[in-house]
């Protein structure tokens, strides 16, 4: 990976400085999840990350999401406020207690086992019934289906798919770790976190917890912008929110994003200010550090969510299509208009992927001879055009190939690889053939 633009300005003594608590007090270290190094390795992927917008963006989207990381793993010793310390040594000490927590509810987590309750990394491996996160559905199954297999331990049943909150910013919910692995996988971080969602925590190549909460600060989940455009005010608002002040490169509405809640930051010390201080920036106007006041929602802007099949055209015979919908889903559409153009580029990918659920799994959407006129998707000559359009084989190699191999070769397509006919050696993607 190139370096990144924050690597020019922000330093291993900063973060160190800034976070001597990280890792349950531990501090920072290249063997544990939160260093300055794993820091740095997260934001090459992403290299907006403080790193456009001119010096006073760059710093205060890196301070957007310390405050974040605080508010999420933070040791947030408000023991500190009743001690001897002057006022400014608490203020100081509170605000340095960043990258604390591993896991949700740590470091004595409720979700895991009372032996290994999450003072180890590997102590994440299994979960209550309470720490699943297992959200279930026709097409979540498909994409992101949770992982079964239980363990019994002093009479009391444990889980090993469970995706509650892990790393800085609690990377939570089974179709989240799923959308997080096919960014890993478009990358070529080829990673099982459906069946292994611990991995967030322990994989250390890449570092899997600081890159996990920088994928979810930087994308935008529609009709929700990212957190990161919002800071560096790269994102549409509604004329209501525009005439109320919420508009161009504000802090606020980010919580709207994280929490889907406005509760706002401490007015008396919030942290995002004070992590704007530290780097001798603007924080911006009182207000702007709140998204209290907000009259609409990130869906009063119109706009297509995600990727389902196009039901206008089901009485045709091109069933084998997707176009974008108004309503959300596991495969986001992200309208050029309103979303980065790295974003919009996965847009012919996330269609193909769409098609590839209608193509394997009709039954999912209620596909039957009384809904479609083309049950055999695979034999529609549109359809056809369409999965192999990307694929290095033509149309005529294609009549002679079976529906297995042509399954296949969509699948390299959509997850990433080079067209192929070869097995994948991917469990992940196997369990699709």
């Amino acid at each position: 990976l190139k370096r990144s633009p924050i690597e020019k300005w922000f330093t291993e003594k900063m973060f160190n400085d800034l976070f001597p608590k990280a890792n349950l007090g531990l501090g920072p270290h290249n063997c544990l999840p939160y260093s300055y190094n794993s820091f740095i390795i997260a934001a090459r992927y992403f290299p907006e990350f403080g790193g456009e917008g001119g010096d006073k963006h760059e710093r205060r989207d890196v301070a957007a999401f310390f405050a974040h990381v605080l508010q999420e793993t933070g040791e947030n010793d408000i023991s500190l406020f009743n001690t001897t310390l002057s006022d400014e040594e608490k203020v100081e000490c509170f605000y340095r207690g960043g990258f604390y927590n591993w896991f949700e509810g740590g470091p004595n987590s409720s979700f895991l086992l009372p032996a290994f309750p999450g003072f180890q990394v590997v102590d994440g491996k299994r979960c209550t019934e309470e720490g699943r996160y297992c959200k279930r559905g026709a097409e979540l199954d498909f994409w992101s289906p949770c992982a079964d297999g239980t363990e019994t331990h002093a009479g009391r049943t444990y889980y090993r798919g469970c995706y509650f909150g892990r790393g800085a910013l609690q990377l939570s919910w089974n179709y989240n770790y799923g959308l997080f692995q096919q960014f890993l996988l478009s990358r070529g971080v080829k990673v099982d976190l459906i069946n292994n969602p611990n991995l967030v925590i322990t994989k250390m190549d890449p570092p899997l917890a600081m890159l996990a909460s920088l994928w979810f600060y930087m994308t935008p989940q529609p009709p929700k912008p990212s957190m990161h455009s919002i800071v560096v005010g790269d994102w549409r608002q509604s004329e209501r929110n525009r005439r109320a002040g919420f508009t161009g490169p504000i802090f606020g509405p980010t919580s709207l994003v994280i929490n889907n809640e406005c509760g706002g930051e401490d007015p008396d010390e919030p942290a995002f200010k004070w992590f704007c201080k530290y780097f001798d920036v603007p924080a911006g106007s009182e207000r702007s550090l709140s998204c209290k006041g907000i009259l609409d929602g990130f869906d009063a802007v119109q706009h297509m969510y995600s990727w389902q099949p196009d039901w206008g055209n089901m009485w045709r015979s091109r069933v084998c299509d997707c176009e974008p919908a108004p309503y959300g889903g596991p495969l986001p559409y992200y309208d050029p208009k309103l979303y980065p153009s790295k974003f919009a580029k996965e847009n012919d990918r996330n269609r193909l992927r769409c098609v590839h659920s209608i193509f394997h799994n009709p039954e999912m959407f209620r596909l039957d001879e009384g809904t479609s006129r083309s049950r055999a998707l695979g034999e529609d000559p549109q359809c056809r055009r369409l999965l192999f359009r990307k694929l290095a084989v033509s149309e005529a190699q294609a009549e002679d190939q079976s529906h297995q191999d042509r399954l296949q070769e969509l699948t390299n397509v959509i997850y990433g690889f080079a067209a192929t006919s070869s097995p994948i050696n991917a469990p992940w993607i196997n369990n699709y053939e």
